[in-house]
């Protein structure tokens, strides 16, 4: 995986970090919402998922999947 994927999929944790956190203070000054707990519990689940699906379909772009990595080809022009 590049590190600029690296890099996307560090921001995407932080950003759905940041609204996970959102979400839980939301529910909690709420009262009347129920279930504050549950409902950053299910946010993170589902953040969780989604980063593993991202990663690992980035490892598997790598070469790691069928047909294995395509050297470049160079036209010199001639």
């Amino acid at each position: 995986m590049s590190t600029l994927a690296l890099l996307v999929v560090l921001l995407w944790g932080v950003v759905g970090l940041a609204v996970v956190f959102g979400l839980g203070f939301l529910v909690f000054r709420r009262p009347r919402l129920k279930g504050p707990v549950m409902v950053s519990l299910t946010a993170a689940t589902v953040l969780v998922a989604l980063l593993a699906w991202v990663t690992q379909a980035g490892a598997l772009s790598d070469g790691a999947g069928l047909g294995g990595p395509v050297a470049p080809t160079v036209r010199t022009g001639r």
